[in-house]
């Protein structure tokens, strides 16, 4: 077997280990002596397969200490509408879904202004605990007005996207949705929920989702600043300046 086969069979098994568990995060890589002895190989072999995991953002290098196996951190790019649900499966990244909430609500006069709905109008209240790989990414909080949706069977929504339930469902399609972001720190419960201390920076997403220019739907996250980020590209269409 090629030298060029071996360090893609070894990046493999050490991926493998990673992605299993084995290999924790910010766990110790055993030394490439080691690794040497477990597959058969050369220690050029061994490098050539820890230089490929660590381009790819699975391991780093610590000078005099050794290699540690990388955090896992989530990327969500922001140049079309989204669902994190699809986004992760399309991925192949396992994802979980918790209904930590639910209950009908009737909009007080501040969300009823901040919805553009008649105040004591009536709403699905839902809170999703959403993981990933066995992560707690966010905690998401959607409102839905009972008027458009009558019923939430929010046992199908831990086994899938909610927007997939409300297409299937309700014959419902985001025509467009605007979100905003900014830097909180999780409360008490968000951070039991989250497994993280007060101190771990988080994303505040607020997103409003239209349908004939009417809010259908609002949800609230809060979202773990230390795993997941928010990826946006743009094109510069300017001229060229002489």
């Amino acid at each position: 077997m090629s030298d060029t086969a071996l360090y893609k069979l070894v990046y493999q098994n050490i991926l493998d280990s990673i992605k299993s568990g084995e290999y924790p995060e910010n766990s110790h890589l055993p030394a490439e002596r080691w690794l040497c002895d477990k597959y058969h190989v050369s220690r050029s072999t061994i490098r050539q397969a820890l230089n490929m995991l660590k381009e790819e953002g699975y391991i780093f290098t610590i000078h005099g200490n050794g290699t540690f196996v990388k955090p896992q951190i989530f990327e969500q790019p922001l140049t079309k509408f989204y669902s994190f649900t699809d986004e992760l499966k399309n991925s192949n990244i396992l994802i979980r879904n918790d209904i930590v909430g639910y209950e009908l609500i009737t909009l007080d006069k501040s969300l009823a202004a901040k919805l553009r709905y008649p105040v004591h109008s009536v709403f699905h209240k839902i809170v999703r605990l959403r993981s990933a790989k066995d992560y707690p990414l966010m905690i998401e909080t959607t409102y839905l007005p009972k008027s458009r949706f009558i019923k939430i069977n929010t046992a199908q929504l831990e086994q899938g996207s909610l927007y997939a339930y409300l297409r299937d469902k309700y014959d419902f399609q985001v025509e467009y949705a605007t979100e905003t972001f900014r830097p909180v720190l999780a409360n008490s419960m968000e951070q039991e929920l989250l497994q993280i201390s007060s101190s771990t920076p988080c994303i505040l997403l607020e997103r409003f989702s239209y349908e004939d220019d009417l809010i259908i739907e609002y949800t609230k996250s809060t979202v773990r600043g230390d795993k997941y980020i928010f990826k946006v590209a743009f094109r510069n269409n300017s001229p060229s300046n002489p």
